[in-house]
């Protein structure tokens, strides 16, 4: 926000269709370079002038939109992810199962409609995660209220941070 014209040039610049594939982390960027500054009218979105549109960003901000982006994607419930880990510690063995078939399903399609993000990282999944569960010690115990509190409030952080801004 506060630097010269000169520094300002040589940061890096993140397309702006990238940025707006996250309602959390473009609301953030939104919030520190100003209102507006993510905006594109309805009829000018998916054009080719929208995709030459390059924000730069100071190399901490790029840094952080990234690590938002790839962390909410290890904490959706599939397979032996962040996520499918604290989907086992919720339901148990056999609803994680299937709570991840659903997820898995969902982005197949989120990535055939056109999200690259999706697809990729269905693709990575299905290649590099269909390995077992290796048990945990005690699967049985209840888990306390505060952490299922926690598990939600991730889950929805989640779910904010891989929602495209409208």
């Amino acid at each position: 926000v506060f630097t010269d014209a000169q520094s300002y040039a040589k940061f890096p610049a993140l397309p702006l269709e990238i940025l707006r594939q996250s309602s959390l982390g473009g609301g953030i960027v939104e919030a520190v370079l100003g209102q507006g500054a993510l905006s594109v009218p309805d009829a000018a979105m998916g054009s080719q002038m929208v995709s030459n549109i390059n924000i730069p960003l100071h190399p901490l901000a790029v840094a952080g939109y990234i690590g938002l982006i790839i962390n909410a994607l290890s904490l959706l419930p599939i397979g032996t992810t962040d996520g499918g880990r604290i989907a086992l510690t919720l339901f148990g063995r056999g609803l994680k199962l299937v709570i991840g078939q659903v997820f898995l399903i969902l982005m197949f399609i989120l990535g055939l409609s056109g999200s690259d993000l999706f697809l990729f990282y269905f693709s990575f999944i299905v290649f590099f995660q269909n390995g077992n569960e290796i048990p945990a010690k005690n699967e049985f115990d209840e888990i306390s209220f505060s952490r299922v509190l926690l598990a939600t409030g991730m889950g929805v952080v989640t779910l904010l941070s891989l929602i495209p801004m409208s």
